[in-house]
Order: structure tokens, then C-alpha cells, then sequence
């Protein structure tokens, strides 16, 4: 009996230790859960539709995945749940799948998903997907994002079409069933739209998926047409019971190379999204632990009428902007959808179809990054595994092609370089005019810190940079960072010396470059590094090896700290 009650306690405490205990961080939580239920409710109904389900098995998953989520997550701020691009994938994939055994397909391939995700992370094979180079899932993001939109256009035109091979197909046969259009359809889709745009040019703060669907909610009930569009229908009563699915050999077999791929791919979004929330936050996470819990909350969706689900950028940060300090935040935000099936179940009859896919039009829109597309092409070499990439994504048959295209190519191009990095520090001794390397902890008390990079700086040596840029990092310094001996340097690697410069500077430190060939110098312009750190902060190579680096010293010696790039660019203005 002791036992039990000690193995519940041990459990108990594993399951709630990422939960506050303050009552002021428990009011911020509550809140920011609230916040972001107003955006998961529209969203998830959306994110059903473009899986080829009704929407209730949005909201199903948006329970159960964040309610999972809250107990075997690791992230503060992460929010887990369905995402526009694994729910693509997941009607993409299951395309050929009858309408009748079609949630049973779903439920059976989401499990599978999550038992490869747990594998992955058991064998520590998560982190694979630090190698996958950012221009590879640039052109996913771009291609999957046309696709939803394509896959729409019927749902906003209110009318159904056959579903094309590709992209081209797909809007092929739009086209020619344009003349189909239901102007009541199209009047909803319209309203949807303007509202949701005007909300969010105008009043940013105020949850413009949800107020753009009640608006039209409101509509199609004041003026009786929803016996004239597609609306949702009445929710069925009760809450995502165990509903358990049947285990298909047959499926298994013909369809487990897929849910390797789609396993990957909630990987790829799931860490882009705590990388990005890293940045705002300063928590660091285990990649293998975080994609552990992903293969449990997958495996747990599959059992509770919920299709596969991955970390959401867009809700993580609604949930980190409304002020969430622990994981109680996206418990909360699960909870708070249970009242909706519970009290409101007749509203599905007066939800319309086209405003959801006018929502999902507007979020797919939401993810083309154009300065990440334009830095994309800055470099020949990303612009063109971008471009490979974004044309499988688009052309091929099924998105796990196009997954597997884009690992393969990271995965070459990993063989091709080393994912070390020659990266040294060098001290000079003025009376001698000589250098010599130099251990982090010999130079870290001097004026300045010299950094020396060598040889090719791709996107898979770009955590081993960001590690020991973090090693030499000291607040209120000056950095001079020589790149003679560079070969090549990518976006990726790039991105990460930019947040190193973000670092120093915001503790009034100074970073100086040296060494620098022409190609270097016009990507750092390209980029907008030069304007960062200050032109006159950067120093090109010439026939003398150390010469740009004596020259760098020597502007490092007269700087003063606190170190402030406008106050040195008006006074070479003056001058």
C-alpha cells in the first residue's frame, strides 16, 4: 500500500513540477490559457478541415493535445495542438483513403506517428533535425502554405471540386468549376476575411480569428442561410472519449514510411518553434525530451478521437505575449474548451464552412516570411536547395516525398562538411607584434576577446558556433571576430553570430570584424550586419595576413563602454 501511494506521489510530483505555485503566476497563467483558447477555438475547427475531418475533431485534439501536453511537457511556453502543416500532411497522405474507414485511418496513423517519435527521441535520434539546413524548411513552410491555400479556395468559393495530384491539378480543376460558385458561400468568406484583416490592422490586441467567426456565425443566423451553405452541424454531445482504433497490418505496412516522415516533420516545427521562443525567453530545452513528450501526446490524441498534432508558433507565442509563466497556462487553455461542447453544441449548426477556410486562407498567408525568402536567395547555394525544396513541396504527389527530398539533400550536404568548427582565440603581445592562441580563460580579463573563425561555417556547424560563441560571450566586452581564413558562411550560421551581436550589444558591449573578402563584406551588407555593428567596425583582409587584425585592436583600444553605434555614426557624420 506504501508503495502505491508513494509511486502516485512520485508521479504526481514529476506531473505538476512544471506548474507554478504563486498566486500571481497562477493568475497569469489563468489568463494567458484564456487568451489563447480565443484563438485555438476558430483555429482547430479550421485545422480539422484542411485534415479532411469535421470540425469537432479539432477541438477534440485541441483538449487532449494540451491537456497532454500540460503533463508531459518540458516547455513553459510551448503550445502543442494541430497545426495547419500537420494536418496538411495528414490529409495529403491519406488521400487515397475511403471516407469510411477514414477517422480510423487517422486515428491509427497519428498513433504511429507518435510510437516513431518516441523511438527517435529513445535513440536520440531527435536532434537529427538540427542538421536539416533552414532553407530546406523555408521552402517546406512556402510550399505548404500554397497548398493549404489552394486546398481552400473550394471551401471560400462554396463549392467542391476533385482534388489535383499537385498544385497545378488542384487549381486546374478550381478553374474550370469556378461557374459553381455559391455567392452566399463567397458573402461569408468575404465578411470573414475583411473582419479578420481589419481587426488586425486596427485592433491587433483583440482575438481577430474569433470575433471574425462569431461575426459570421451571427450572420448566418440573423438571415436563416444555413440551409444555404455548408455549416458544421450541431456538435455531438459529450466530451473526446477513449475510442479505441483498430490495428491494420495491411495499413501499417503500406503506410509507415509516411508516419516516419510526418514524425519528422512535427520535429522540424516543433523545434523551429522553441528555437524561436528561446530567443524571447533564455529557457533552454533537451531536444530529446521535448520530442519525447511529442510522441506521447501523439500516441496519447490517437486513443481520444484526435488527429496528430506538433508545437504551434502562432499559439506559443499568444501564450508567451499574454504573460504565461509555467505549463499550467496551456492546461488551462485545454480545460477552458470543455464548457464550449458542453454548453454551446447547437452553435455548430450556424458555424459556416467557408469562413473556416477563409480563416485558414488568412493563417496559411501568415506564414510566408519574405525576409526570410529574400535572405534565402541572398546566398546561390540557399536560394537554390530553397528552391528544390518549395518545387517538391508544390509538385510531388504526396508532402512525405517532399519531406524525404529535404532530409536527404541536409543530410548530403552534412556528409559533405564537417559539423566541427575551427574556432580559436588568439591573444596579441604589443611589444613582440605577435599572436597566440590562446584558452577562453587566459583572455577573458583582457581589454578585448579575439575570435578567430576558419574554414566552411554551414548550417550544420551552427550549433557547435552558437556553443562557443556562448563560451567566449562575457557582458560588457569587446569582441573582434577575424574570418581571414572563412571559406564559407551560410544563413544559418550567419543567424547565429547576429544573436551573438544582439547579446554583446545589449550589454553595452562592441563587436568588430576583420579579415573580412569582398564576398563576406557584400553578404554581411546583404544582410544588414554592417549597418548592425557600424562600417567603420569592419575590416577587410589585404596582402598582410595580420595587418586588418592590428588594425581592429587598434580600433578596439580607443573605444570607450557602454558602446553605442549611433553616438560613433553621428560623430563620423560631424567629421
Amino acid at each position: 500500500m506504501n508503495r502505491d501511494l508513494n509511486l502516485v506521489k512520485y508521479l504526481s510530483q514529476k506531473i505538476f513540477q512544471g506548474f507554478s505555485t504563486s498566486p500571481h503566476h497562477i493568475r497569469a497563467d489563468i489568463i494567458s490559457g484564456l487568451s489563447v483558447t480565443a484563438l485555438v477555438l476558430p483555429q482547430t475547427m479550421a485545422f480539422a478541415l484542411i485534415a479532411g475531418l469535421e470540425p469537432i475533431y479539432g477541438l477534440y485534439t485541441a483538449i487532449v493535445a494540451m491537456v497532454s501536453g500540460a503533463i508531459f511537457g518540458v516547455s513553459s511556453y510551448l503550445i502543442v495542438g494541430p497545426t495547419n502543416v500537420m494536418a496538411l500532411a495528414l490529409a495529403n497522405i491519406l488521400s487515397g483513403v475511403g471516407q469510411e474507414n477514414y477517422l480510423q485511418a487517422v486515428l491509427l496513423f497519428t498513433f504511429m506517428v507518435g510510437v516513431f517519435q518516441l523511438l527517435l527521441s529513445i535513440f536520440k535520434l531527435g536532434e537529427l533535425v538540427n542538421y536539416i539546413s533552414r532553407s530546406v524548411a523555408n521552402g517546406l513552410t512556402t510550399g505548404v502554405a500554397l497548398l493549404i491555400i489552394s486546398g481552400q479556395l473550394g471551401n471560400f468559393f462554396g463549392f467542391t471540386h476533385p482534388s489535383g495530384a499537385n498544385i497545378i491539378l488542384e487549381l486546374y480543376y478550381f478553374l474550370i468549376n469556378l461557374n459553381q460558385t455559391n455567392w452566399y458561400a463567397l458573402i461569408i468568406s468575404l465578411v470573414c476575411l475583411i473582419t479578420i484583416l481589419g481587426l488586425k490592422k486596427k485592433y491587433p490586441r483583440l482575438p481577430q480569428y474569433l470575433l471574425g467567426m462569431l461575426v459570421c456565425i451571427f450572420l448566418v443566423y440573423l438571415l436563416g442561410w444555413q440551409e444555404n451553405l455548408e455549416v458544421a452541424g450541431a456538435f455531438p454531445p459529450g466530451l473526446p472519449g477513449f475510442n479505441p482504433f483498430r490495428f491494420d497490418t495491411g495499413f501499417i505496412s503500406n503506410y509507415w514510411s509516411a508516419a516516419l516522415s510526418t514524425a519528422m516533420l512535427g520535429f522540424i516545427y516543433t523545434l523551429s518553434t522553441i528555437k524561436a521562443l528561446e530567443v524571447h525567453t533564455g529557457q533552454e530545452l533537451d531536444f530529446n525530451r521535448v520530442f519525447l513528450s511529442q510522441g506521447l501526446i501523439n500516441m496519447t490524441c490517437s486513443f481520444f478521437s484526435s488527429f496528430v498534432s506538433a508545437g504551434s508558433l502562432t499559439k506559443s507565442f499568444a501564450n508567451l505575449q499574454a504573460g504565461a509563466k509555467s505549463r499550467l497556462s496551456q492546461l488551462i487553455s485545454g480545460l477552458s474548451i470543455i464548457p464550449v461542447l458542453l454548453f454551446f453544441r447547437p452553435l455548430g449548426a450556424y458555424i459556416p464552412i467557408p469562413a473556416l477556410g477563409s480563416l485558414v486562407i488568412v493563417v496559411a498567408a501568415g506564414m510566408f516570411d519574405f525576409k526570410e525568402l529574400k535572405d534565402s536567395f541572398q546566398n546561390r547555394f540557399d536560394g537554390l536547395i530553397f528552391s528544390a525544396t518549395f518545387l517538391t513541396t508544390i509538385l510531388s504527389p504526396r508532402l512525405d516525398y517532399a519531406i524525404y527530398f529535404g532530409v536527404v539533400v541536409s543530410l548530403l550536404l552534412v556528409l559533405k562538411n564537417t559539423s566541427s568548427i575551427n574556432y580559436s582565440h588568439f591573444d596579441y603581445q604589443q611589444q613582440d607584434s605577435e599572436f597566440f592562441r590562446r584558452d577562453i580563460d587566459d583572455v577573458k580579463e583582457d581589454d578585448y576577446i579575439v575570435i578567430n573563425l576558419a574554414g566552411n561555417i554551414n548550417f550544420n556547424a551552427a550549433t557547435s558556433l552558437k556553443h562557443r560563441l556562448g563560451e567566449s560571450y562575457r557582458p560588457n566586452q569587446k569582441f573582434i571576430i577575424r574570418m581571414r581564413n572563412v571559406e564559407n558562411i551560410d544563413l544559418t550560421s550567419l543567424k547565429e553570430i547576429e544573436k551573438f551581436i544582439d547579446r554583446v550589444q545589449e550589454h553595452d558591449g562592441a563587436v568588430l570584424f576583420c579579415g573580412l573578402d569582398h564576398n563576406t563584406f557584400k553578404l554581411f551588407q546583404r544582410y544588414g550586419i554592417d549597418k548592425k555593428i557600424g562600417r567603420s567596425n569592419i575590416f577587410l583582409s589585404d596582402d598582410h595576413i595580420f595587418s586588418a587584425t592590428k588594425s581592429a585592436i587598434d580600433k578596439a583600444s580607443e573605444i570607450t563602454l557602454p558602446y553605442k553605434i549611433e553616438e560613433e555614426e553621428n560623430e563620423e557624420q560631424q567629421k
